[in-house]
């Protein structure tokens, strides 16, 4: 299927406009249900909406009315897009001459973690072939995601629950993401839905302190962030714990 859309400048639809729960059926086939909020939207009445489902090379658009009346579709089954556990989603709205007028940034949502909003995953979860790897951060329209490799036995037990996983995983995750968003990207923490921006928050409370401009700042900004992400977590202990139990 291919997208015939003509871009303007248009409003940013965000996050909290939209909630997005993903579900398998019983036929292994996904499906989202969505809940839209536009009312604070600045676009038309008549401006019809669409939601957008994306995973790779796979894509569908789904009709969801119009502003003034948002409709959503009884068909929600996502079954030309290949994948089993999570899906990128957009919401746009456009005019009669199929120009953008209004648009969300890209989410990712897992059937494991649920809906999206005020809950947004900043780190989805995947399971991929990753040959000899076990994990890397993969970045799927600007968002990260953490692929594990499924070719390991039990991965995703050792995800959920094992912390010598989370204290040899996590922390080299945020370090990597940190590094790719403020050190090769150079964003500058604007207070935004951009998917840097986002990070860039969660980060500055971790540390209660501002990002600096500085690249050799940020460099030790970033371990700033990590160790305090390690002692909220208590890491350390834990894994600590999980060796005397073993």
């Amino acid at each position: 299927m291919l997208r015939k859309l003509n871009f303007t400048e248009r409003t940013r639809i965000p996050f909290t406009a939209m909630r997005i729960a993903l579900r398998r059926g019983d036929d292994g086939i996904l499906t989202f249900d969505p809940a839209l909020d536009l009312t604070a939207v600045a676009a038309p009445a008549e401006g019809r909406v669409f939601i957008e489902a994306q995973y790779r090379t796979t894509y569908m658009r789904f009709d969801c009315g119009t502003v003034r009346e948002p409709r959503i579709p009884e068909e929600r089954r996502l079954s030309e897009i290949d994948s089993d556990r999570i899906v990128r989603f957009r919401v746009k709205i456009v005019d009669d001459q199929r120009r953008v007028l209004a648009s969300s940034n890209d989410v990712v949502v897992s059937c494991e973690s649920g809906d999206t909003g005020t809950r947004i995953s900043l780190l989805p979860v995947n399971f991929d072939d990753l040959g000899d790897q076990v994990w890397r951060i993969h970045f799927e329209g600007g968002q990260p995601i953490l692929e594990l490799n499924n070719r390991i036995e039990g991965i995703e037990n050792l995800a959920r629950s094992d912390p010598a996983f989370f204290a040899l995983v996590y922390p080299a995750a945020v370090r990597e993401v940190l590094t790719r968003f403020l050190l090769l990207d150079g964003s500058d923490g604007e207070d935004s839905d951009e998917w840097p921006d986002l990070w860039m928050r969660w980060a500055r409370d971790m540390v209660d302190a501002a990002l600096p401009s500085n690249a050799d700042d940020r460099s030790a900004w970033i371990d700033d962030v990590v160790v305090a992400f390690c002692g909220r977590h208590r890491v350390a202990d834990k894994m600590r714990a999980a060796e005397e139990d073993a």
